[in-house]
């Protein structure tokens, strides 16, 4: 996340729309704990992030029209993550535009693969409105309440005692996942994959 901190304080605004556009959350949460400690307006972050995330749509959407199927086969990180994505849009429909947007990683293959899909252009220029919008909404609260939550404790236990409380919140967090979510996840993505390589298989 330092990274992401450095990138936004260099790049200001322009850091937030790039990397909405491509994929990503962490410069966005970035942003946003800067913003909640003073350094950046709140809402020209959750616009700018709206629409860099709903601009990147609309292209990728147009990428996957123009020719999808090509673009996903050349590019191994987008192949990769193809039959996930596939198999959560077979089951979820349009649902999945809202859906996608929460899951890393598939967000720009999703956009693709709408473009490949049937669904019109103006139906999902529109659902993106919604979407974009309520999760930087939701993205920001979070960054917000981490900046802060840091900065609270900057100031009660100084920057030793804020490094100590983010590794012991990763090594909390990463002990949650293995304990409790990995093999649920990997189960029920193995499960969607099985049977989405099942139906290419057929086909």
């Amino acid at each position: 996340m330092e990274w992401a901190q450095h990138f936004v304080e260099q790049y200001g605004y322009w850091a937030v729309f790039a990397w909405t556009f491509i994929e990503g959350e962490s410069v966005f949460i970035a942003a946003a704990a800067l913003a909640g400690a003073g350094l950046m307006t709140p809402w020209k972050v959750i616009a700018v992030a709206a629409v860099g995330a709903y601009i990147g749509h609309l292209v990728f959407f147009a990428l996957g029209r123009w020719r999808g199927m090509a673009i996903i086969n050349a590019l191994p990180f987008l192949k990769r993550h193809y039959v996930k994505a596939n198999a959560v849009l077979d089951r979820y429909a349009h649902w999945s535009i809202f859906i996608f947007q929460y899951l890393y990683g598939t967000r720009m293959i999703a956009a693709i693969l709408f473009g490949s899909s049937t669904i019109g252009f103006v139906r999902f220029a529109l659902l993106q409105v919604v979407n974009c919008l309520t999760w930087a909404l939701v993205i920001y609260a979070v960054g917000h309440l981490l900046g802060m939550a840091g900065l609270a404790i900057l100031h009660r236990f100084g920057l030793i005692g804020l490094g100590l409380v983010l590794l012991a919140a990763a090594v909390l967090g990463g002990w949650i996942y293995i304990r409790y979510g990995h093999h649920h996840v990997r189960r029920h993505w193995q499960k969607n994959v099985d049977a989405e390589q099942g139906r290419m298989g057929e086909d």
